[in-house]
């Protein structure tokens, strides 16, 4: 994998405290992808059969409705994407687009689950992101919902 992102995503968060050569070993059992902006990368339903990492550029989660899209989330540099599906078993909840140009490093799933079990850091790091994304995504929701309830966004809840 090109020596250039070995040294970038050591400038991301999650990779914080790695050496060059720890970020080549993350790297190594991936696949560089280049995405044109507007280029799908997976459709909401699809099979989770890869996890990604966005090295450059931004991509779209998105919902398809019969009214339009629905943007959900924009995501740059250093996001992990589709982690849970593949450790879940689940299908794609959303779709995935480019914004603009994006390269990513893409693990096939079983790839990237081999990666998570032999580098307990990385696996905390990944999955204390995904968690805290569900957690802010769990709070939104009920945020949003309160009012239809005629609760005040500042209750305590349970």
């Amino acid at each position: 994998m090109n020596q250039q992102f070995a040294s970038t995503i050591l400038t991301f968060p999650l990779f914080a405290g790695f050496t060059e050569y720890g970020a080549q070993m993350v790297l190594e059992p991936g696949e560089l992808k280049e995405y044109a902006p507007a280029d799908l990368v997976f459709a909401e339903g699809d099979s989770p059969a890869f996890t990604l990492l966005v090295l450059t550029g931004k991509l779209e989660v998105f919902l398809k409705r019969p009214n339009g899209d629905l943007s959900l989330n924009e995501l740059g540099p250093g996001a992990i994407v589709g982690e849970l599906g593949v450790l879940c078993g689940l299908a794609r909840t959303a779709s995935l687009r480019a914004k603009e140009k994006s390269s990513v490093v893409q693990w096939d799933a079983p790839v990237f689950r081999r990666l998570l079990l032999r580098n307990a850091l990385l696996s905390e790091r990944i999955l204390g992101q995904s968690l805290r994304t569900l957690i802010n995504k769990e709070r939104l929701l009920v945020d949003a919902l309160a009012p239809l309830q005629g609760e005040s966004k500042h209750e305590p809840r349970a």
